[in-house]
């Protein structure tokens, strides 16, 4: 009976990890929000949250994919560096973990991430919470068997 329960949790907390399509991200821009630059976004800053499934899709004849990752972009030009956080809006047929902007300005660095506000610019916390399912799991299956 006690096998039974630990793999049932099991099967459940895999499932939790990612188990939709609809995904929140940080949504902010440096040169309207200085916190947006910040290292490390704390959860109880007022940095805008949105559901990507609400967001309007960028406006340009180039069709989206559904949204499952957020990103982080760093551009630059001669007026210095923004740092944004965004809804991940990629094209059909390209490459996944592309970041495009825009306007002119030249990308210093993109980061793509899945899970639900994992834009903090924290992968840490994301990997951590798998790496504890995995792990989970595994002691399970061996209590199971």
């Amino acid at each position: 009976m006690q096998k039974n329960i630990l793999i049932v949790l099991s099967v459940f907390a895999l499932c939790l990890v990612n188990s939709a399509n609809a995904i929140k991200c940080y949504k902010c821009k440096s040169i309207t929000d200085p916190g947006c630059a910040s290292d490390m976004i704390d959860e109880n800053s007022r940095i805008a949250v949105v559901d990507c499934d609400t967001v309007p899709k960028p406006n340009s004849m180039d069709q989206y994919m559904p949204v499952t990752k957020c990103n982080r972009v760093v551009t630059s030009d001669k007026a210095g560096v923004i740092i944004s956080r965004d809804c991940h809006f990629q094209s059909i047929g390209s490459d996944p973990n592309v970041c495009t902007v825009s306007h002119s300005r030249k990308i210093d660095s993109c980061h793509t991430c899945s899970g639900d506000l994992c834009n903090s610019n924290s992968s840490a916390g994301r990997f951590m919470a798998i790496g504890f399912t995995a792990i989970f799991a595994l002691v399970a299956m061996v209590f199971a068997f």
